[in-house]
């Protein structure tokens, strides 16, 4: 079973909503802080000297999708983190592989 595009929308959607509405993820200089959400340079690579830009860029790639795409289209749906907490039954994700 696969997840919906209306399940990875809206999450998606409250991802971004959640980590970048209220500006906390960003340094004075306009800089992405280290950590998940909000400066905790605790829990940050070694290697990484600000957040990183490129994990932060994937979340535009669904830009490069036409307006029609059922991506953009389909009904927002529930996703499974949140159907746990809010009590409801839920299928366990798996990770992907090719075959």
């Amino acid at each position: 079973e696969e997840l919906s595009n209306g399940q990875v929308r809206a999450a998606m959607t409250a991802v971004i909503q959640r980590m970048f509405g209220d500006g906390r993820n960003f340094n004075t200089a306009g800089f992405l802080t280290l950590g998940f959400n909000g400066s905790q340079p605790g829990i940050s690579d070694y290697y990484t000297n600000n957040g990183s830009l490129y994990m932060a860029s994937l979340a535009f790639l669904p830009l490069g999708l036409s307006a029609d795409d059922p991506f953009w289209t389909d009904a927002s749906q529930s996703w499974t983190s949140k159907k746990a907490w809010e009590g409801e039954e839920f299928p366990k994700d798996h990770s992907y592989h090719k075959e």
